[in-house]
């Protein structure tokens, strides 16, 4: 995990090399889903949004914020965003892809349990791993995702494993005149 920000780097330095490689296998079974971007950023959000509402319910926008924040991090890190454009026509299951991911994670902080890892360092390797997924697109995409996953918990009628939809072109789309304020997703920092 040598490509990281120094503060994602100290953070994992108490995790053991076993628990980097389940995340690194984890990472490459879900991107193997032949789905497009946009997908797999819907994927990659519905799993956030059912990790957010299972497991931080009380401090889930926290734990929204400390995502956003390392997944900026890392995507300022990996720079070019040329290699994500896969071929066109893609299909797959996002249901599918976000199975791979919950189970993997709930399986990583299984094993992390039966090795006596502090709850603060499972914390960490969730954090990281989902970050490191949402790391691979530009700030405007991560922005997008973590705005869609607010929106989806916010939202009663919501359910945990649902799809959370991200529309990519929604973050290019020119501003008009005519355009409700309320209907457009924060854009950048004041």
């Amino acid at each position: 995990m040598s490509n990281l920000p120094d503060i994602l780097t100290d953070a994992l330095s108490h995790i053991e090399p076993q628990t980097e490689a389940r995340m690194d296998s984890l990472i490459a079974e879900f991107t193997r889903v032949p789905l497009s971007n946009e997908d797999r950023l819907s994927a990659l959000a519905g799993t956030i949004a059912t990790v957010a509402h299972i497991r931080y319910v009380r401090h889930r926008s926290v734990f929204l914020e400390a995502l956003r924040g390392w997944a900026l991090e890392i995507a300022n890190l990996l720079g070019s965003r040329s290699w994500l454009q896969g071929p066109e026509g893609l299909s797959g299951n996002i249901q599918e892809a976000q199975s791979i991911l919950m189970g993997g994670i709930d399986a990583l902080l299984r094993s992390m349990v039966a090795s006596g890892t502090t709850a603060q360092h499972r914390l960490v390797a969730e954090l990281a791993l989902l970050a490191r997924l949402l790391g691979r697109h530009d700030a405007p995409a991560i922005h997008l995702a973590i705005t869609s996953v607010k929106r989806s918990l916010d939202d009663p009628h919501w359910r945990c494993g649902e799809r959370v939809t991200i529309l990519l072109w929604e973050q290019t789309e020119p501003l008009t005149r005519e355009v409700a304020l309320e209907w457009i997703a924060p854009r950048g920092t004041a």
